[in-house]
């Protein structure tokens, strides 16, 4: 039975922000867009649709990798509780999280101009790392603690997959972040918390983290995504970056009707050299997906979209005053 995703089932004061600006008479296209990436999703726990109404941001993120999972001819066996996304026929299992905001800061669905406007982007990235290794490592203690002995997990490739809403501008900061986080090319060893507090990166530069095979990041997985594959009628303007050959920039705006990007299109892929069960890349075929193939050596392959790889993207809705 298809799950229905729009329909409250609670109080409007607890519904989420994000779900609400979706239930808009002008969302009906990202409302398709969302039945079509659950089409096929099975509910192990009943919850889903309560948690994508109330919390939002996590569901959201699960429904976008069921959407690429499909879009990879990956299938999923749901007859597994744990992981999120055990495929039918791979070695390979995906497990989902986000990154969200700390405590005593702004969401991002409460964004404010000072929150997104920047003359500096590095405390931006440093409260990203941050946010972002809270993520993994809540994901690789939970696969030490509980996923490694399923015997449905022997020999699998264990990915984590993150979706960053951890700052109000995360949308514009593209991997910057993951790629300091796993891979330390600044040699940082440490990024520092408010309080002092150090924080570990190059989590990938030693075989500490052998059980997590590889990354899978976004930071354009959102209601923008959705708007860009939808149909919805209105003045919408697109602006975008995509980066070619990994270091030009090509600036984007764009009216809907002129404007390209695919369901898959801003994706990243970080592979760990140490993996003790390595990922096959040919499951991640796509050239939507910027794969960061990493050597113990430090040498890491970048592929490259020949069109330029989407790295930000937002979205204004142009609206008319009466008798403009």
């Amino acid at each position: 039975m298809p799950l229905d995703l729009f329909t409250p089932v609670t109080s409007r004061e607890k519904l989420h922000p994000n779900f609400l600006r979706t239930l808009d008479p002008g969302a009906a296209g990202v409302r398709a867009v969302l039945n079509n990436w659950a089409d096929g999703f099975v509910d192990r726990d009943s919850k889903f649709v309560r948690e994508f109404q109330t919390t939002y941001n996590s569901s959201f993120w699960e429904l976008y990798l069921f959407a690429v999972l499909k879009e990879l001819d990956i299938a999923v066996n749901f007859a597994h509780a744990t992981p999120d996304f055990v495929a039918q026929d791979l070695s390979l299992a995906i497990e989902a999280t986000i990154a969200s905001h700390a405590h005593d800061d702004v969401p991002e669905w409460e964004k404010t101009l000072a929150g997104v406007v920047h003359d500096n982007l590095e405390p931006a990235y440093i409260q990203s790392i941050i946010r972002l290794s809270n993520a993994l490592l809540g994901k690789s203690k939970l696969y030490q603690e509980k996923y490694e002995v399923l015997p449905h997990m022997a020999d699998r490739a264990y990915v984590v997959a993150i979706s960053n809403y951890g700052t109000q501008d995360f949308y514009m900061l593209g991997d910057v972040a993951m790629q300091r986080l796993l891979y330390d090319h600044h040699e940082e060893k440490q990024v520092y918390k408010s309080n002092g507090a150090p924080v570990n990166v190059g989590l990938f530069r030693n075989d500490a983290f052998k059980h997590i095979s590889a990354v899978m990041y976004s930071t354009t997985a959102t209601f923008g995504k959705a708007r860009a594959l939808g149909n919805d009628e209105g003045e919408f303007v697109f602006q975008a970056v995509r980066i070619r050959d990994n270091f030009e920039p090509i600036r984007i705006v764009a009216r809907k009707k002129d404007y390209n990007e695919s369901l898959i299109d801003g994706l990243r892929l970080f592979t760990n050299p140490y993996a003790a069960h390595p990922i096959d890349l040919d499951w991640f075929d796509d050239p939507g997906i910027r794969i960061f193939a990493a050597e113990k050596d430090g040498g890491l392959r970048i592929s490259c979209h020949p069109e330029g790889d989407l790295y930000a993207r937002q979205v204004q809705n142009i609206i008319r005053r009466s008798g403009a």
